[in-house]
């Protein structure tokens, strides 16, 4: 029955964030097996705690790799940006001085990263994964390998503290927030439209008067501002800041980006899969440290998971490519073009921009 309300219902269940509802809710079913505190109301919000700064970190990568690139210097992007943070604030800064001095760090080695990406048109996983090594290098050299702590609770309060009196966490509410700015962002702008285009097809975007190579900077200097503000939050739950800061969660930012459906060649992704996908690595990490599962092991599972999503999604990627094509051929037929002639017309590249609608 072919109401609008069962089309909808259809539209939903096909989607990829339905597939990463009906995920989380097992993760949690097996977790609730692990130990009965898991469903206690503290315990769901508080799961989130020690992930928000990949969350946040996830967010910025997106809108990177739905233009067709990548941006794998994120956690050293994060470290230099603790170090100087609290360097300044250790030398006497007033703390949220010394926060904001720590963003525009993030956001200045992102804008290198740019600009050796977008303007000298070289290759980001190269670059990145240069910088990478570079930035992790920066951070040991300003800081050594000691750490600095004894931040002020008005701070930590930003990631251990709680939303006035309630029970929901304010690094989650921080978090949240941000994704809701992130998604306007993206799928209600033209800035957003612009990162799509880039991503589907960069030269045809750049014949239709995208600013392609300015896109591509400020795509980088986000990245490695939310990089920055993922450190500033990492800081203020851990309580530390040292220059080896998330060296090993690169893994968790990347999972939660293809993990969210977006598409590791750029051109589809949205933030609500992102942010589910966030809440899927949480509530499995949590699960398995439950579990008494070591860490080792818990890499394995996020990395065969990963690449399982990376399957999947070329899969469902190429089904719906055959299905589009399938419409615009019998779309043809009906117009009296020749079997012949529609089904080059349906495979041609020039019907890629149409494709891309229809799967939006």
């Amino acid at each position: 029955m072919n109401t609008p309300a069962a089309v909808v219902a259809r539209r939903a269940v096909a989607r990829w964030e339905f597939v990463l509802v009906l995920l989380i809710l097992a993760a949690g079913a097996w977790s609730t097996t692990q130990s009965p505190f898991f469903l206690d109301a503290d315990n769901l919000l508080d799961l989130m705690k020690p992930y928000i700064f990949i969350g946040l970190m996830a967010l910025g990568l997106t809108l990177v790799v739905i233009a067709g690139d990548i941006d794998i210097s994120v956690a050293s992007t994060l470290a230099v940006s603790v170090v100087v943070f609290a360097d300044v604030w250790d030398h006497g800064l007033n703390i949220w001085l010394a926060c904001i001095v720590g963003l525009l760090v993030g956001t200045g080695l992102g804008i290198v990263n740019g600009v050796l990406v977008g303007l000298l048109n070289l290759p980001s996983l190269a670059v990145t994964l240069g910088t990478l090594a570079a930035y992790r290098g920066v951070a040991f050299v300003i800081l050594g390998g000691g750490g600095i702590t004894g931040f002020p609770s008005d701070y930590t309060r930003l990631g251990i503290g709680y939303l006035g009196s309630s029970i929901v966490p304010l690094g989650l509410a921080f978090f949240v927030a941000v994704a809701a700015a992130f998604a306007v962002l993206l799928h209600a702008t033209r800035f957003g439209r612009y990162v799509y285009a880039i991503g589907s097809n960069r030269e045809a975007a750049r014949f239709s008067g995208i600013p392609v190579d300015r896109v591509r900077v400020t795509l980088f200097a986000i990245s490695g501002l939310m990089a920055a503000a993922g450190g500033l939050v990492y800081a203020s739950y851990f309580a530390t800041a040292r220059a080896d800061a998330a060296t090993v969660a690169l893994l968790d930012v990347v999972a939660a980006v293809v993990l969210g459906g977006v598409n590791i060649f750029g051109g589809s992704g949205t933030i609500l899969g992102v942010f589910l996908a966030v809440v899927l690595i949480a509530v499995l990490r949590n699960g398995m440290g439950l579990a008494n599962i070591g860490g080792e092991t818990q890499s394995i599972a996020i990395g065969a998971l990963l690449l399982g999503a990376i399957l999947v999604g070329n899969v469902m990627r190429a089904g719906r490519e055959q299905d589009i094509g399938r419409r615009i051929l019998d779309r043809l037929q009906r117009k009296g073009v020749p079997t012949r002639e529609a089904q080059a017309t349906a495979g041609n590249p020039a019907t890629q921009q149409h494709r891309n609608h229809e799967r939006s």
